[in-house]
């Protein structure tokens, strides 16, 4: 497992491609957080001290014994009436290390289709999805993971689909709650495009995190780093942001330092109020600066949410904020360990 993991970390460089700003690369719908507890800390986590199937399709490493035989499910009503479904399962096989299974699925809904005169020809659908199997394994302090992914998307009869895995590692304090941890995303290969001769990026992200509960604070944060192989992630929208110098001629827009570090960062806090009840709240940089109005940015980039918990069920809730006009996205996520209700039977 590590010599093939480690063959994975060299061949990536030689198969990415980086991930352009501005939303855009192809398959876009894999940055979407796939659990509510994930939405609410910000959108990002590469490392988190309470592991199993919640956080495997954001870095495989963070899959460890206790997701055995455990689901999650969670609902989006995305933005424009889109709606965003995951499901994560950790598949109860008894050998060394431990495997699961996800589903990503976004459907776009049915739009009118009509020819170029304008009449009315019929309806038609676009969809996303991925397929997903994680293996991890862990050894002493640390966990080793990877995931293949069959990525598809479909729009009315034209598709595109992609072959792209996921490989991660953590390292846990052996006495504090206390993990690092380090995922590179989304690299592979595209095996059809929608177009002959097109071929849009693919969205890679390698990430890099913490997570640390303090000793005798009720409290867990979380501190994101994400694109990492790209140090200027900032988007400069040329219809927006062109400014010109005395001579009519374009002046390129320039971004402080401060600020292209911070475009890196997503912070995120767990409030352990209760045993079975914790509150959730996220902030993420990169976001507020791509969803702010010239009127204003509002809340946009800031996340909270509620998990509840109780004999194997729980129930986590989590909004992600946008602009003003647009509001932001509810996350439902809905989890449960099997192992405990068929003990009890």
């Amino acid at each position: 497992m590590k010599s093939l993991l480690l063959i994975f970390f060299f061949l990536i460089p030689s198969i990415i491609v980086a991930q352009p700003p501005g939303g855009q690369a192809g398959f876009a719908f894999l940055n979407v957080p796939t659990h509510a507890r994930v939405a609410a800390l910000g959108g990002l986590a590469a490392s988190n001290t309470q592991p199993g199937v919640l956080f495997l399709l954001q870095n495989p490493a963070l899959l460890d014994s206790s997701g055995r035989n455990q689901l999650a499910m969670t609902f989006v009503p995305y933005f424009a009436d889109t709606r965003f479904i995951t499901l994560q399962y950790g598949l109860p096989i008894k050998t060394t290390g431990q495997w699961a299974a996800g589903l990503q699925y976004l459907t776009y809904g049915t739009f009118d289709q009509s020819d170029l005169l304008g009449n009315p020809t019929g309806t038609f659908t676009s969809s996303d999805y991925a397929l997903s199997l994680t293996h991890a394994r862990t050894e002493g302090n640390f966990t080793l993971g990877a995931t293949l992914k069959a990525v598809g998307s479909s729009i009315e009869t034209y598709s595109a689909f992609a072959v792209l895995f996921d490989v991660g590692g953590t390292w846990r304090h052996p006495k504090k709650e206390l993990i690092f941890g380090v995922v590179a995303k989304n690299a592979g290969f595209r095996l059809k495009n929608y177009f002959p001769g097109q071929s849009p990026d693919l969205p890679f992200d390698l990430q890099a995190g913490v997570t640390v509960k303090p000793e005798h604070l009720p409290i867990r944060a979380t501190l994101t780093a994400h694109h990492l192989h790209q140090f200027d992630i900032v988007y400069n929208d040329p219809a927006l942001n062109v400014t010109y110098d005395l001579n009519g001629n374009p002046v390129q827009q320039k971004t402080a330092l401060p600020e292209k570090i911070l475009r890196h960062l997503a912070v995120g806090l767990e409030f352990l109020i209760h045993r079975n009840v914790n509150l959730l709240a996220g902030y993420s940089h990169m976001r507020r600066q791509e969803a702010k109005l010239a009127t204003g940015s509002g809340a946009a980039g800031l996340s909270f949410g509620i998990a509840v918990q109780a004999k194997g069920f729980q129930l986590t809730y989590a909004r992600a904020l946008a602009t003003p006009t647009v509001g932001g996205s509810s996350h439902l996520s809905f989890s449960i360990n099997l192992n405990r209700i068929m003990a009890k039977k």
